[in-house]
């Protein structure tokens, strides 16, 4: 039931936004009106964040600024896009595949956000590890303990990942000013992560011990981390009082972990020759190769809003940076070095230090305006459409699980769409 709810998590997505679509245009006038005024964003970045969502990780933010005295009713926020790699926390989960697509939505009313993430990996993905999980995979290349088979060499292939995501969280703001530009905003919530993967393991042994070149070869497929279940609480502090710019920290920490693991692994030769390998004689519970570990998640993060059409009549196109550094407190994982231990060679261990720094942009460029008339107590929100091109550079500090890159580069594209 959860593969076929994570499958067609795009198609409910899409029938949802046409519906709201058609009975929010029932209510608008169709003549496109005055852009938004100089120093406003379409997706605005740097002046109000009552209305932010954690998304997979990745902050949305559907507030649109307009030109209004009262504050809107409620929000909606719908996006759709391409990324060239998934990268999660600084790990790739969709390595030497052709990218992914996702698909986003909530919505936001009186402080609370309702919202739901999901992404579809295009293609094949692969990596020379035994195993490719959420919280960054198993270990890679090694000596077999035991030295008889000499190197082994691993790579695990994954025909398909589906993520879907499930957000509630409440913000509020403290200090003097007004709302949207107080001092502090705090916001609690609440992330349910559903991931459904198809993926096996192969091993090969290109120079076993002499005595033992039978069993050169490769051998597969072996089982592997797949299907994994996540639940994180986390807590953010922001301030909206430096002109421009948004600088918040976020502590996640995981409350739930649960995933598809193993503790016994055979094999036969491929093509068969009469040979098996097995990592122990016995199922040992120590050989799972999942992050199991209840961990933490530091993050700062500074995001960037400069408007770069100045023009009040047409505020069309704005640049939104951002960087930001994370630290894990056993939340991600990391290879091991010359590992001579068979658990530290197939899982790695979790990582208690800093993680990933990261720098990019997006540039939304707005392409619709549609308003409607103010009738009530609030501000009824504008339906707004955009285009939104971006790009990210990774640096990752600790050890880069297999599959992932020190230095990386990716980006994509998306429509979004605000009302």
């Amino acid at each position: 039931m959860l593969k076929n709810l994570v499958k067609n998590s795009f198609w409910i997505a899409i029938v949802f936004f046409c519906a709201t679509y058609t009975s929010y245009t029932q209510g608008v006038d169709p003549t496109p009106q005055n852009p938004f005024p100089a120093g406003s964003a379409l997706i605005n970045i740097g002046s109000t964040s009552d209305n932010n969502i954690t998304l997979g990780g990745e902050y949305k933010q559907p507030k649109t600024v307009v030109e209004q005295q009262k504050i809107a009713c409620w929000n909606w926020y719908l996006d759709m896009g391409y990324w060239s790699e998934y990268n999660f926390r600084g790990t790739d989960l969709t390595p030497n595949s052709s990218g992914a697509g996702f698909i986003t939505g909530d919505f936001s009313w009186g402080g609370f956000t309702f919202g739901v993430f999901g992404i579809h990996q295009f293609g094949t993905a692969s990596a020379g590890s035994f195993s490719m999980g959420e919280g960054g995979g198993g270990g890679g290349t090694a000596f077999v303990p035991n030295r008889t088979l000499g190197l082994v060499l691993p790579e695990t292939v994954q025909d398909r990942f589906n993520e879907l995501d499930l957000i509630l969280q409440y913000s509020r703001e403290f200090g003097p000013g007004e709302p949207g530009h107080r001092l502090i905003e705090v916001t609690a919530g609440n992330i349910a992560f559903f991931i459904q993967r198809d993926a096996e393991t192969f091993l090969t042994f290109p120079n076993p011990a002499p005595g033992f070149e039978r069993f050169k070869g490769t051998y597969g497929p072996f089982p592997t981390v797949e299907d994994e279940r996540y639940d994180r609480l986390y807590i953010r502090l922001a301030t909206n009082k430096i002109p421009y710019i948004t600088p918040w920290i976020t502590y996640y920490q995981t409350v739930y972990n649960a995933g598809d693991d193993h503790t016994y692994y055979q094999a036969k030769h491929i093509p068969p020759n009469g040979t098996t390998i097995v990592y122990s004689s016995n199922p040992d519970r120590d050989f799972h190769e999942r992050n199991d570990r209840l961990g933490g998640y530091l993050e700062g993060r500074l995001r960037g809003h400069f408007p770069i059409s100045r023009d009040p009549d047409r505020d069309w196109l704005d640049f939104n940076p951002f960087a930001l550094i994370s630290f894990s407190f056993h939340d991600r994982s990391e290879p091991i070095p010359d590992a001579t231990k068979l658990k530290d060679i197939i899982r790695g261990r979790s990582l208690t230090g800093w993680n990933v720094a990261q720098v990019g942009f997006e540039l939304p460029i707005r392409v619709l305006h549609l308003v409607r008339a103010t009738n009530g107590l609030c501000e009824p929100a504008a339906l707004n459409v955009s285009l939104v091109p971006y790009m990210t550079y990774s640096y990752h500090i600790s050890e880069p699980p297999i599959g992932t890159d020190r230095n990386e580069v990716f980006g994509g594209g998306k429509v979004a769409v605000t009302f």
